[in-house]
């Protein structure tokens, strides 16, 4: 019977191996060019991630021999061409990019606890709002303006800042935080955290990924029977999102069309 159990988990564990679900992208009615990442599943891989060297550089016993892993180009990263393989490298919005140097796209940065994004921000797009669970973020904009707004927990007071060119703001970690380009030229900030790893949650599109009842009860739409969330999904705005109406009409920018706005307030 062990045999028999030992035999069936090897088949189980070759099996994931080579048939191992992949992290894909969903795509929404509002912005069908944006790529919200899906959860990844159970047994679930990131496409184009090198898994054994990431696990290598974390097992190696010192800085000497985690260097002698990598190449001299591993620790060079182009924000104008960045890997395209993995999925969470670059996040296009009808906003901007935003392009990210974490340790899961640029290996070298694994063991030396920092990483770095790059945001592009189009006229009037803003970085919508969203927390890192795992790092501290400061975001300095080397072109244009920008506002920056955040709360870094229930209870306290919103902290709001305008920033020219130049300007830095800190955003604590967890704190719930946006970025915004009051203009009608591009923005471009750049953000440092104290985490490879900072990670990512934007309450609006995570919200959609709990159960219906409970995403109905967070909106306060428990008294409406037989509501149909998936209207609402499709109105969630993506990372990168044009919005504040005022900007957009002093830029002759026409807002976008969501065709099931009509349907939602009538409920």
């Amino acid at each position: 019977m062990a045999s028999l159990v030992k035999t069936l988990s090897l088949a189980a564990l070759c099996s994931t191996v080579l048939a191992a679900p992949s992290q894909k992208t969903i795509k929404t009615t509002a912005d069908p060019g944006f790529p919200i990442l899906q959860p990844l599943p159970f047994n679930g891989t990131v496409p184009g991630v090198n898994y054994d060297l990431i696990a290598k550089l974390r097992d190696t016993p010192n800085v000497v021999t985690r260097i002698a892993l990598l190449e001299d180009t591993a620790f060079k990263f182009d924000y104008i061409k960045p890997p395209t393989e993995i999925p969470f490298s670059q996040l296009k919005g009808k906003g901007g990019t935003i392009v990210n140097a974490f340790g899961i796209t640029m290996p070298a940065l694994v063991g030396n606890g920092m990483a770095m994004s790059m945001a592009f921000t189009e006229p009037c797009g803003f970085n919508t709002p969203h927390t890192h669970p795992r790092a501290t973020e400061l975001a300095v904009v080397v072109k244009g303006r920008m506002i920056s707004e955040f709360v870094a927990e229930t209870g306290a007071r919103k902290i709001r800042n305008e920033h020219d060119t130049y300007s830095m703001v800190v955003f604590p970690q967890g704190a719930l935080h946006l970025e915004f380009n009051p203009d009608c030229e591009e923005m471009i900030f750049l953000a440092a955290f104290n985490s490879e790893d900072p990670g990512i949650n934007t309450p609006g599109e995570s919200l959609f990924f709990l159960d219906d009842d409970f995403v109905g009860l967070a909106l306060g739409l428990e008294f409406l029977p037989g509501a149909d969330i998936d209207k609402y999904r499709n109105l969630v705005p993506a990372t990168l999102a044009q919005g504040v109406e005022t900007c957009l009409k002093r830029c002759g920018i026409k807002k976008n069309e969501v065709s099931e706005v009509a349907e939602v307030s009538d409920l």
